[in-house]
């Protein structure tokens, strides 16, 4: 049954590429709500998106949230400030946290939905990332607990104008047309696969296809291109505190994605992009039963699965010429 309700706060205290299962979920609040006040309290890069989309009323921007957060304590006065100001019937919260549940139940006063919070504290206490497939049954798990089916599947379809952006800025850096974009991407904190590697790869990758890459940081953040500014070629491009139309504007664009982030990599394969994971196989959402997917961990490994898909690439393109 739904729950009724005519003013929505969602929350995601997650970081970007964790919540982009917020998108579709928002997806499916709205649609139930056409008429409902929406605010969503999250990410940069996630608030971006839903008010791109047309998804929400108003936002709280949290700004770039990591794995390993400890600014708790200011982000819930952030809160606080700003939701006091909605006469709220329904708080949603799918990554519920100390200072989240007690905004909502006991500053907000709010009727308030949460996924199971057993999982939270344990990754909360423990640091580990949990697979993308127990995330996803939790935003699940929640819209069924407002009495909602299940919305669509992760997707992101960037616009014209977000596509051309992109090539304008490949054009400036030098970019002929020819070479393979390789877009790397991390997830960051505990279990990231290391910059050294993501360095290695862009190195050999540059060497020897000759291929364009392109390191983005996570929305308003800059500390992936920063680390590995020293590692990369000198034809290397670096998204710092990229907007998030324009890492997915990448993403769509990319000849091949090497991230340790499974939402990232989903959207990247459902935009039609190839896929190397190099999270470990515990924490991976595709897999080599996805034709555009390839799970691999060590940078030799990594190496030799992008060799071969950029090797089909070519070959491709010439068969087409």
């Amino acid at each position: 049954m739904l729950y009724p309700a005519n003013s929505i706060l969602v929350i995601d205290v997650s970081p970007f590429g964790r919540s982009l299962e917020l998108l579709p979920a928002l997806e499916a609040i709205r649609e139930a709500y056409p008429n409902a006040f929406i605010a969503v309290a999250a990410s940069t890069g996630i608030c971006e998106l839903v008010v791109n989309g047309g998804l929400v009323s108003e936002s709280i921007d949290l700004g770039v949230i990591k794995a390993d957060d400890t600014a708790g304590f200011k982000r819930a006065v952030r809160l606080i400030k700003d939701a006091r100001r909605f006469n709220l019937d329904l708080v949603v919260d799918f990554a519920p946290k100390p200072e989240t549940q007690f905004l909502s139940r006991f500053v907000l006063r709010a009727r308030t939905i949460t996924s199971a919070r057993l999982p939270q504290v344990i990754e909360f206490l423990t640091r580990a990332r949990r697979p993308g497939g127990e995330r996803q049954a939790e935003y699940e798990n929640v819209l069924r607990k407002l009495g909602l089916e299940v919305g669509g599947r992760l997707t992101y379809k960037p616009t014209s104008e977000e596509n051309a952006k992109f090539e304008e800025l490949l054009s400036r850096r030098g970019f002929k047309g020819g070479e393979p974009v390789v877009v790397l991407y991390t997830a960051g904190g505990v279990g990231s696969w290391g910059f050294e590697s993501f360095g290695e790869i862009a190195q050999r990758l540059t060497n020897n296809f000759n291929a364009r890459v392109v390191a983005a940081d996570e929305p308003g953040d800059e500390n992936f291109t920063t680390a590995l500014a020293a590692l990369l070629p000198k034809t290397a491009i670096r998204l710092v505190q990229p907007r998030a139309v324009d890492l997915m504007a990448a993403l769509a664009r990319a000849s091949l994605v090497i991230t340790d982030e499974p939402n990232i990599a989903t959207v990247a394969m459902r935009m039609g992009t190839p896929v190397i994971d190099v999270a470990a196989p515990s924490t991976t959402a595709p897999s080599r039963a996805s034709a555009s997917a390839r799970a691999a961990t060590t940078t030799d490994e990594v190496y030799e699965e992008a060799a071969e898909i950029l090797q089909e690439s070519r070959s491709s393109t010439l068969f087409r010429q």
